[in-house]
């Protein structure tokens, strides 16, 4: 349970203690041995917590890259028998040109090979460009929905640790949430917010991707876990201070 904001112009150990509920043990008078044990207990707790949470956010991760990467394979596949097909298509119209010409055909017909077969070979070749085989990828338990939709209270992330994330006064600038700088990076360097369908993908139960957006979102959670895990900067901070005290 977190203890309210400590007032304008505390410590950040004073405001990591109110996150974890332990402003009283920094309060004079109150460091006695019991509550410092107490103190140190939570602390591992929150430890726990954090690398618990980060493990989650990057396994999350390393199972998109992976479906990714069936995905691309897939495409790779798929591109090949294109290109060997429109390379079949050229061979077979210059063939069937050659043997129409030796044999006195007529002009159209030769024309008409030449159109139907340049026709087909340009086909493959172009819709090999629109290839993007997609993978089923479902993420029911989504740790990015809370982060981009902000509740008060999140489904996926401890409270203390949703708390460090939204309020301002753990931003290095001290002016907005990680949160929310987490949320204005995705949108400038992911594009998110431009592609509904992409955003509706990402923040859902899960759904078919290819692999361009299953990268996205292996970024995305990397980004979330890196932010998580400097939480246990300010932990540690704050257990020395109790051991020192």
């Amino acid at each position: 349970m977190s203890d309210p904001p400590p007032p304008p112009g505390a410590t950040r150990e004073e405001r990591t203690a109110a996150l974890l509920g332990l402003r009283d043990v920094l309060t004079e008078g109150h460091a006695g041995e019991g509550s410092r044990v107490r103190a140190l207990e939570r602390i591992a707790l929150a430890r726990l917590a954090i690398v618990a949470m980060v493990a989650e956010l990057r396994c999350e991760g390393a199972r998109a890259k992976l479906t990714a990467d069936v995905a691309s394979r897939a495409q790779a596949e798929a591109v090949q028998g294109m290109t060997i097909a429109s390379i079949g298509a050229s061979t077979v119209t210059a063939i069937a040109g050659v043997f129409l010409s030796t044999h006195n055909a007529r002009a159209s017909l030769q024309e008409g090979v030449a159109v139907g077969g340049g026709t087909v070979s340009s086909a493959l070749a172009l819709g090999s460009l629109a290839v993007h085989p997609r993978e089923p990828f479902a993420h029911a338990r989504n740790l990015l929905a809370d982060i981009w939709l902000g509740p008060a209270a999140s489904r996926t992330y401890p409270p203390f640790l949703w708390a460090y994330l939204t309020r301002p006064e753990f931003s290095n600038e001290g002016l907005r949430s990680i949160r929310q700088g987490i949320v204005e990076r995705w949108v400038r360097f992911e594009g998110l917010g431009e592609d509904s369908a992409l955003v509706a993908l990402l923040l859902g139960e899960g759904g078919r991707y290819d692999a361009n957006s299953l990268r996205t979102r292996a970024v995305m959670l990397e980004e979330v876990a890196a932010e998580v895990e400097l939480a246990s900067q300010d932990v540690e901070a704050l257990a020395a201070r109790i051991l020192r005290d």
